[in-house]
Parts: C-alpha cells; sequence; structure tokens
C-alpha cells in the first residue's frame, strides 16, 4: 500500500511540474508584473513539487533520513554548529550592520525570498544529498574509499548542474565560483547527512546560506564583500574543512547502517 501511495504521488507531482514548466505558471495562475516576484514565485512552486517527488522516493527507497527530530537531536545540532556557522557568515553581516549595504524591500518580498530559498534547499537536498549520495553509498559504504567516492561523485554532480545557469545569461567566471562553492557546500552537506541522518537539517543549511547569499542583491543593495567579510569567510572556511574531514576520517560503517534499510 506505501509503495502504491508513494506511486501516486510522484505521477500527479510529476504532471503538475510538467504543466508548470510547459505551461508557464503565469498562464497557469496569473501572471505578475514584476518579473522580481514572477521568478520567484516559480521558483518556489516548482522545486517545492520537485522536492515532494523526491521526498516520496526517498520514502519509496527505505531510506531512513526524513525524521526531522531524530534522536539524539541535541547531539545532532551541536555536530552541526560549523555548517551553521558558514551558512549564517553568507549574510553581510558586517556591511548591513556598518550600512554600506541594506535591505529595503517590502517584509513580503523578504519572506518571498526565503520561501524560495527553501523550496530550492528542499529540492535540491532531497536530490543530492537524498537521492544521488544514498544511492552512491548503498553498496560502498563499509569501506572509507567507498564513502569518500560517494561524497565527491555526489557533490561533483551537484556542482555541474549549476552549468546550465551559463544558458541564462550568467557569465562563465560566475558559474565557474558556483560550481566551486556548490561542490564545497555539497560536501559538507554529505558528512553533516551522514553524521545525523536528518537530511532536514541539510535542507535548513542549504536554505539558510541561499538565503543570506540572495537577501541584499534581491532585496536590497550595497557592498556586499569588503576585507572583514571575506576574511570572517576564509576563517571559517578553512575550519570547518578541516573539522568535517576529521569527522569523516572518524565515522565508523556501522553508523551509516541506521540510514538503510
Amino acid at each position: 500500500m506505501k509503495r502504491k501511495i508513494c506511486i501516486l504521488i510522484t505521477v500527479v507531482s510529476v504532471l503538475l511540474l510538467l504543466l508548470c514548466e510547459f505551461f508557464g505558471v503565469e498562464k497557469l495562475f496569473g501572471e505578475i508584473d514584476d518579473p522580481a516576484v514572477q521568478d520567484l514565485v516559480e521558483m518556489t512552486l516548482t522545486r517545492a513539487i520537485g522536492g515532494v517527488i523526491f521526498i516520496t522516493l526517498l520514502i519509496y527507497l527505505g531510506y531512513k533520513v526524513m525524521n526531522p527530530f531524530r534522536k539524539p537531536f541535541g547531539r545532532a545540532i551541536l555536530f552541526a554548529l560549523p555548517a551553521i556557522a558558514v551558512v549564517v557568515n553568507n549574510l553581510p553581516i558586517y556591511p548591513l550592520l556598518s550600512g554600506i549595504a541594506t535591505v529595503n524591500s517590502p517584509s513580503w518580498m523578504v519572506w518571498l525570498l526565503f520561501a524560495e530559498c527553501f523550496c530550492v534547499g528542499l529540492f535540491e537536498e532531497t536530490c543530492f544529498r537524498g537521492v544521488v549520495l544514498l544511492g552512491f553509498l548503498e553498496k560502498r559504504r563499509t569501506t572509507k574509499k567507498g564513502q569518500f567516492w560517494s561524497i565527491v561523485l555526489s557533490s561533483a554532480v551537484f556542482g555541474a548542474v549549476h552549468f546550465v545557469n551559463v544558458f541564462f545569461g550568467a557569465s562563465p567566471v560566475a558559474v565557474l565560483m558556483q560550481i566551486g562553492y556548490s561542490f564545497l557546500i555539497g560536501a559538507m552537506c554529505s558528512v553533516v547527512l551522514l553524521k545525523t541522518a536528518n537530511l532536514w537539517l541539510c535542507v535548513i543549511l542549504h536554505a539558510v546560506f541561499n538565503f543570506c547569499g540572495a537577501v541584499v542583491p534581491t532585496c536590497g543593495e550595497g557592498t556586499i564583500w569588503e576585507p572583514i567579510t571575506i576574511t570572517i569567510t576564509v576563517i571559517l572556511a578553512v575550519a570547518t574543512t578541516v573539522y568535517m574531514v576529521i569527522a569523516f576520517l572518524r565515522m565508523r560503517s556501522e553508523e551509516l547502517d541506521r540510514i538503510y534499510r
């Protein structure tokens, strides 16, 4: 019965997604005058549907990562603290405090951006950390080499899909940078997932990272990158990378068995 329900939900969700992609959200639900708002609404809706598809697939496959309060929940949060610091730091805190960057859009626009970031995080984490990583890992989790390549390959696939942004007007340099930090964020979220067996932590990390990086360009204006922010970012990136590498090396294959049936 559970599998039949999963198949039904997937079929309905895929049909909705195809309708949105082929006909456009504006034709299905009405056009919005502001193009920026239109884009946010389209991304929120389509990625939410995509997230439902991959959540259903994870349940169908039997991967045990969808309990948001899986015990020990407090220990999982403590483990993820360095990752939380990294994603929060993507907000230009010093520029906002010093006034060289501002957020001046209406509050509803900020909340719409957060909803879009959450749905993108939901879609991409359930896909790349949920289905892709756990699919690579299922038969390779007994060896450190297998674990390593599962993380690398799934993160590489996640980074590589951002290359399509070249066809939507992004500069090659910007896309290469996006591929690079997407790979690193993907690897960080992979270790968080394998250590905590909580995919929702990865969704929140991804959503907060995207929101903090997009809130000023989308809902405000000003300088984002300046010496203080760059220095703190580099320090946090290096420290968190070392932390995650050590955590990965100490991870036992028995810890991963709880993810699978």
